[in-house]
């Protein structure tokens, strides 16, 4: 906008003292403007800071304000515009800043009290000024009159400091003038400033005004300044050192008050301490650093000046810190050791550690030096009784006829006798255990497991009576009863079982209707969660609905912790009867149980181990049983079979059937895959360990799952069957689908009918013509016409091996991995289902001691025991030492893990070996393993409690591959595997139960009578096939 608008002349309604001309217009107000108090309420600016909301100012009169001589009016000629210049009208400019501008022309040369009024310049109002209200004029004045009050307020204080200052000068001017003549005085004196402190300061001295406390010691950061400038530069260099000397001392005083009360505690002192499992498993460096802090705050002080600096207590983190204040406990723990050897609780436990972990006695050596540990000695020195030697008594012999001429202190006809060494810390817990174990042994709810532990002893340098040598014992481990009462274990319970048992039939071995849905369910859900498990990234969401859809039976284990107390290691073969004997009696004697007792005979007994164990005390229970009377009888133990060996010999008998050979021709065979997975080949006559032979079953397993899952569901590749399908219901009826087609025994066995009716008609036919060639040799006839020709069957007919053999691994597969599922989740409903299914399949493998133990189980559960036994034994067959779900293992691999340790990390090597160190070793084995978790976890790297899981993405792709290429799982009637001779063909475990004949029988009716005689001879080579653990 652009134009000249004239400016118009502000006039005050309260300027009433101006003459009235009638013959004025009257002032019209601005065009297009609100009302006065809108106009009005705006905010301060910074030219006028106290100028704030209108509506906050109090009213005044204008009897408050003070007159002025002339009020000038600003107009257009007072600012001249230029070309290009808009000059804003009162529409356009704030009220509030045409009153600035107005109060800074008005000038106030006298005041409104005075006795004549100033004189005014009148100025004509026209119609174009801006008329105020008396309301608008009043607010306006008492915004200029609050600025007013303010700076003079600000001034005002302004001199009132200045005046406080000058007094506080005066006031502290007179205080030194005083201190002046009160030094001056006691210079004329003679007297010295210490001598006046010295008396003031005394103790004992008394004054009427409280001139220690009240007079100094009160006024603190003055008494600082003090004692800051006796430190200062200001100083000379001899007050200062003579100062720090004093500080030094008195902080030595402190710090050794504080070190004493640390001492009396007997926080740090093993001696006042039990040493048991709560002495190491307690142990927490933070706890006791926090602890020491306590007693020692102005030691820490000091340590906290010297190890941390300003930035760190600004910047170090919380974890940081605490790690830091660690390392000050670590110190001070050190120091105070060397202070007194009492304090070696930390040490004691650092060293019991070193012991955990394996390290070396040089490793004691260094860190006993370094005041970190103990010594090896202190830690494994075991309380023995020494008898003085040959040379010390013909000595002592001596001095008794020569008192005289004895040069020994010792009294005539006395030995001296040297103080036997404290037993170690490894000793006194070795003892504390045995004690748990005997207090778990005393309530008689418990269970033993025990297992053979063979050593192998190596000597570097072989000499007459020096050589590597295997030595053989037993270990075993005590574990309290879970979900168990005494009323349970009662031998009334077994007694009767036994009267009232029938004997095992078929009947009892095939699962029921609800056992077989069970099954079913349970292999389904197996097949989901290695869908789930392998699948990919865009599987993981299913693992809620995986969890939640897992069946489980009504025998289910609840989730517990279990403690695990190790027996001493007993130098006993467990490989006879008679040395599964002296095991009990030396368990029994370990345990300080009587067997005379009525306490002892009034409960059962509970035995876990492997085949070898349970077949040696059920072959002393056939022995004794009718020959012998009470204990003697040894029909109050109840036998449970070790799983763990179960499933070792599932492992060994999966592989040893479903190996084949490496061929195209067999690419559904464990062979084949292998050479695939590029492993190393696999020998049947030298079995790799347990893990690998495992991992080969289940790599192929997986693999076959996918590549089935394809095929189900029709999709081309995994990924586009994660992206596609989003149901949990359509991913478990697929599931199911692979179950129902390619892991059905029923369907395998109308693949194979044909061709074995075939096989027989065959063979029935060749008998018959051998037998008429016979006869013909024997009348001299020849029929050259009677030649006997064989039928082939037809192609539709011949069935397909390769698909046959492929579902009955995936069939037995599943109940591998179903197993191990179950296993973990404490399941023992499905471990009972699937030991059913085993009994057939060791049968079917070769595992006859296998099959015939399984057979003795399941002969218990079903008829023998009764339910309280049966309670007993499902429910504590499985164990928990970590106390997490999911985390269940068998009774057996526990004891496996025990001897683990004791054989690999705990052994003595040379000469120091022997049975006397592992049975004081042994008991600890537990707790030391605990130990050195808890110390890793706290001080140590987090390397976590389980190993990484390997990515099986590329196996899993490989074995669908192969399975793709030659069409494993689609049928190819007429396909036939390799035929080269093999340990043991692919059965079908199931067509075991109609053999009756033994292994030979069966083999030679699935065969031919020829072949097997033949394979037998192979046999007796390679029959003995072990897995190693």
């Amino acid at each position: 906008m652009s134009g000249h608008y004239p400016r118009r002349n502000i006039v005050f309604s309260s300027d009433n003292y101006l003459p009235d001309f009638d013959d004025l217009p009257p002032s019209d107000p601005p065009e297009d403007i609100e009302t006065d108090d809108e106009q009005l309420d705006v905010e301060t600016t910074e030219e006028n800071p106290f100028l704030t909301s209108y509506n906050e100012i109090p009213f005044a009169t204008s009897d408050d304000i003070p007159l002025q001589d002339t009020i000038p009016f600003a107009t257009s000629d007072d600012h001249p515009l230029q070309d290009d210049e808009v000059y804003p009208t009162s529409d356009d400019v704030p009220l509030a800043s045409v009153l600035r501008n107005q109060a800074k022309m008005r000038t106030y040369p006298h005041q409104r009290s005075s006795s004549l009024p100033a004189p005014v310049q009148m100025t004509m109002a026209t119609s174009d000024d801006i008329l105020f209200t008396p309301r608008t004029e009043r607010r306006y004045q008492m915004a200029l009159m609050t600025q007013r009050r303010l700076e003079t307020m600000t001034q005002n204080k302004i001199l009132r400091a200045g005046k406080e200052q000058e007094d506080r000068e005066r006031e502290q001017k007179s205080k030194e003038m005083l201190f002046d003549e009160i030094l001056q005085s006691l210079q004329k004196r003679g007297i010295t400033l210490s001598e006046f402190l010295k008396y003031v300061f005394n103790p004992n001295t008394r004054h009427i005004f409280d001139w220690k406390w009240r007079g100094f010691f009160r006024q603190r950061e003055t008494v600082k300044e003090i004692l800051g400038y006796w430190t200062s530069a200001a100083y000379n260099n001899t007050t200062r050192t003579f100062v720090a000397d004093w500080i030094i001392e008195q902080a030595r005083k402190i710090i050794g008050k504080e070190s004493k009360a640390i001492l009396d505690s007997n926080i740090l002192r093993k001696g006042s301490m039990v040493v048991d499992e709560a002495f190491f498993l307690n142990f927490s460096l933070e706890n006791v650093t926090n602890k020491l802090r306590e007693l020692a705050p102005k030691a820490f002080a000091l340590f906290d000046a010297f190890s941390t600096t300003e930035r760190q207590k600004k910047e170090l983190k919380e974890k940081s810190r605490k790690r830091q204040e660690m390392v000050q406990g670590s110190a001070i723990l050190t120091l105070l050791r060397s202070k007194s050897q009492n304090n070696n609780y930390a040490q004691s436990v650092i060293g019991t550690y070193l012991m955990a972990t394996g390290a070396q006695r040089q490793h004691f050596t260094v860190f006993s030096s370094l005041g970190i540990s103990t010594s090896y000695k202190s830690v494994i020195t075991r309380p023995t009784e020494k008898k003085p030697g040959p040379g010390k008594e013909a000595v002592s012999e001596k001095e008794k006829d020569n008192p005289g001429n004895s040069t020994s202190d010792v009294p005539a006809g006395k030995v001296k006798k040297r103080k036997p060494p404290a037993p170690g810390t490894l000793y006194l817990l070795a003892q504390a255990c045995r004690e748990s174990a005997r207090k778990v042994a005393r309530s008689h709810l418990f269970i033993t497991v025990y297992d053979n532990v063979n050593m192998m002893i190596k000597v570097a340098e072989q000499i007459l009576g020096r050589k590597n040598a295997q030595e053989n014992g037993t270990c075993a481990t005590v574990i309290p009863l879970h979900n168990a009462t005494l009323e349970d274990l009662e031998t009334k319970h077994l007694d009767e079982g036994v009267m009232n048992a029938s004997p095992l039939k078929l009947e009892n071995l095939l699962l029921t209707e609800e056992e077989t849905e069970l099954l079913l369910s349970a292999l389904v859900h197996t097949i989901l969660s290695v869908i789930v498990r392998y699948g990919g990234d865009q599987s993981k969401h299913w693992k809620e609905e995986l969890e939640k859809d897992a069946p489980k039976s009504s025998e289910t284990i609840a989730v517990h912790k279990t403690t695990v107390h190790p027996l001493p290691s007993m130098e006993i073969d467990e490989n006879t009867i008679t040395g599964n004997i002296q095991i009990i009696e030396e368990i029994n004697a370990e345990l300080k149980l009587d067997p005379e007792n009525a306490e002892y005979q009034k409960y059962i007994k509970i035995i876990a181990g492997d085949q070898l164990t349970i077949a040696r005390q059920r072959a002393i229970t056939g022995i004794r049983l009718g020959h012998e009377v009470g204990l003697n009888m040894w029909k109050h133990f109840v036998l449970v079979t070790g799983l763990f060996h179960a499933k070792i010999a599932d492992t060994h008998g999966t592989l040893l059937t479903h190996f084949g050979v490496s061929s195209v021709r067999s690419p559904g065979s464990l062979a084949w895959h292998n050479t695939c997975l590029e492993r190393i080949p696999i020998v049947l006559t030298s079995l790799p360990s347990f893990r690998t032979c495992r991992d080969l079953i289940m790599i192929s397993l997986y693999g076959r799952i996918f590549h089935c899952l394809l095929l189900v569901s029709g999709e081309d590749s995994l990924e586009d069957y994660m992206k596609n399908v989003n149901s949990w219901t359509t991913l478990k009826g697929h599931a199911n689908e692979i179950l129902t087609k390619f892991a059905n025994a029923d369907r395998v066995q109308e693949l194979r009918e044909p061709r074995l009716a075939a096989q027989k008609r065959a063979e029935a036919e060749e008998k018959e013509s051998a037998k008429r060639k016979k006869a013909d040799a024997a009348n001299d006839v020849s029929d050259i016409n009677n030649t006997s020709t064989k039928e082939a069957l037809p192609t539709e007919l011949q069935g397909d091996m390769v698909f046959e053999n492929a579902c009955l691994f995936l069939r037995d597969a599943l109940l591998t991995r179903l197993f191990a599922d179950a296993i973990k989740s404490g399941d023992s409903g499905l471990v009972i289902l699937v030991l059913k299914q085993w009994s057939f399949s060791y049968r079917g493998n070769g595992h006859m001691k296998y099959a015939h133990k399984m057979l003795h189980l399941l002969h218990n559960l079903v008829n023998v025991w009764t339910k309280e036994i049966w309670k007993v034994v499902t429910q504590n067959w499985l164990l928990n030492p970590t106390g997490r779900a999911n985390a269940f293992v068998e009774i057996d691999l526990v004891q496996e893990h025990l001897n683990f340790w004791i054989k690999r990390v705990y052994k003595a090597e040379g000469g120091s070996h022997s049975w006397d160190w592992l049975a004081m070793v042994s008991p600890c084995v537990d707790i030391l393993r605990k130990l050195s978790t808890k110390i890793n976890h706290e001080l140590g790297t987090e390397q976590g409690s389980k190993h990484t899981i390997p990515d099986l993405e590329q196996d899993i792709k490989t074995i669908m591959k192969v399975l793709q290429e030659h069409d494993v799982y689609e049928i190819i009637p007429g396909r036939v595997v390799d035929v080269r001779i093999v340990l043991f063909p692919i059965i079908d475990a199931s067509r075991t139960r109609n053999y009756n004949g033994g292994t030979a029988k069966f083999y030679g009716e699935l065969i031919g009578e020829r072949k097997w005689q033949w394979r037998k001879r192979k046999l007796t080579v390679k029959r003995v096939v072990r897995i190693r653990r």
